[in-house]
């Protein structure tokens, strides 16, 4: 983990311009191959377009008291602002960097690096905002239940676009997945469950690797919040000192 503040920030003010330029280019061409283009309301369907959202708003909140506590004089520490909505998107936002790389689009073609649109909203920012958890993120803050919340947003999501789907007609459904048309409401939901599992899976994993602490210039496991572990410890060495 990486304590420096400044080095935060300096990294967070290029994710929050590239965050920036992503928002910008979901309200332009939302996802080759549609024919949309210009702004109409199809921009609210895309999965991809909804937690560019998410880690936009998240990182400006971050990023904000990360300049607030550098003019402060503060050198040292980690992010304390909405630290669960922040796990929530990074897996979130992991959802659309993986289900792009690996069911919808093709990393070994020159299309999929060589479009704005696609690098930004589902390589670039994705990858620099998860980066930004495991460079920077205090370990120890993350909850038990914060991998089965992070699934709440995407679900909701389905639950939306199904909604949408039985409402208009000639509905254009955003991915192959949910495509009631084709795969029927009984395909759709094995595809979700199998995605969620395969997520909730990757939230437990980085719940862990959260739960990696260095006491006594090793690394352990440790689950406990880290005052409670700096409380403790504090207490074992006040009971030395009195022996």
């Amino acid at each position: 983990m990486i304590k420096d503040l400044f080095t935060q920030m300096i990294y967070r003010i290029v994710l929050c311009c590239l965050s920036a330029l992503a928002v910008l280019l979901t309200l332009g061409v939302f996802y080759e191959g549609t024919g949309a283009s210009g702004f109409t309301w199809e921009f609210i369907k895309y999965y991809t377009n909804i937690s560019n959202y998410f880690v936009f708003v998240v990182s400006v909140i971050v990023l904000a008291d990360n300049v607030k506590r550098v003019k402060a004089g503060e050198r040292y520490g980690h992010n304390k602002k909405v630290r669960t909505l922040k796990f929530m998107t990074t897996i979130m936002i992991m959802v659309t960097f993986l289900v792009y790389s690996i069911l919808l689009g093709n990393p070994f073609s020159a299309d999929f690096w060589l479009s704005l649109g696609n690098m930004a909203k589902h390589v670039v920012v994705p990858v620099l905002f998860i980066l930004d958890f495991f460079l920077f993120d205090e370990h120890g803050t993350v909850g038990v239940l914060d991998p089965l919340k992070s699934v709440v947003i995407p679900l909701i999501y389905v639950g939306y676009i199904m909604i949408l789907g039985a409402a208009i007609e000639d509905f254009e459904y955003p991915y192959f997945f949910l495509d009631v048309n084709e795969l029927g409401y009984g395909g759709v939901a094995v595809w979700v469950l199998i995605l969620l599992v395969v997520f909730i899976a990757i939230g437990y994993l980085m719940w862990l690797y959260d739960k990696l602490t260095k006491v006594n210039g090793k690394w352990k496991l440790v689950f406990k919040r880290p005052a409670k572990i700096s409380g403790e410890m504090s207490e074992e060495n006040s009971a030395e000192g009195d022996k």
